[in-house]
């Protein structure tokens, strides 16, 4: 009898063990994912709620629950685009929805008018685009239960830059 129940026990253990290892994995790889806009990116295509296309290069699966950058200027925010999340394989690419939100869509869409024709050096200078700030946050869990999120804070020029960027994948 008793060694039944230590039989049941050491593959209760080693189940355990193992799915925690396995989803432990996720702080790896979720760390490496790298995000990219699906077609050129300007400010004003935000707007529209396009897809993002997220690289995974590491050898490890990822899965992230969403993912959301807040566009702030001069300190105040003027809208926030969230994407759904997924689950990605190693050395992979897999294609997210999003949608953006703003107080006022039409001031934001005034805004990024200004922002996209002065980073490209069109139009006289009416945005300064070093009080533009973006705060990109990864969310995620680790072993199915504890949230984690992971949050970046870049330039304007920085995140156009890597929404159009290349990924490795």
């Amino acid at each position: 009898m008793a060694d039944k129940h230590t039989i049941i026990v050491i593959v209760s253990i080693i189940v355990i063990a193992s799915s925690l290892g396995y989803s432990s994995l996720n702080l790896v790889s979720a760390s490496s994912l790298q995000f990219k806009w699906a077609s050129d990116f300007d400010y004003l295509s935000v707007l529209h709620g396009k897809n993002m296309a997220v690289c995974n290069d590491s050898d490890y699966p990822a899965v992230f629950s969403k993912y959301h950058f807040t566009i702030f200027y001069d300190s105040k925010p003027i809208g926030k685009f969230t994407a759904s999340g997924t689950a990605v394989q190693p050395y992979s690419e897999a294609q997210i929805s999003g949608k953006f939100e703003a107080d006022d869509k039409q001031v934001s869409q005034i805004f990024f008018s200004f922002l996209d024709t002065e980073i490209q050096g069109t139009d006289v200078t009416r945005v300064d685009t070093d009080k533009m700030r973006v705060v990109a946050t990864l969310e995620y869990s680790l072993f199915w239960a504890i949230p984690l999120s992971v949050t970046h804070e870049y330039s304007g020029q920085e995140f156009l830059e890597m929404m159009n960027k290349d990924t490795i994948c």
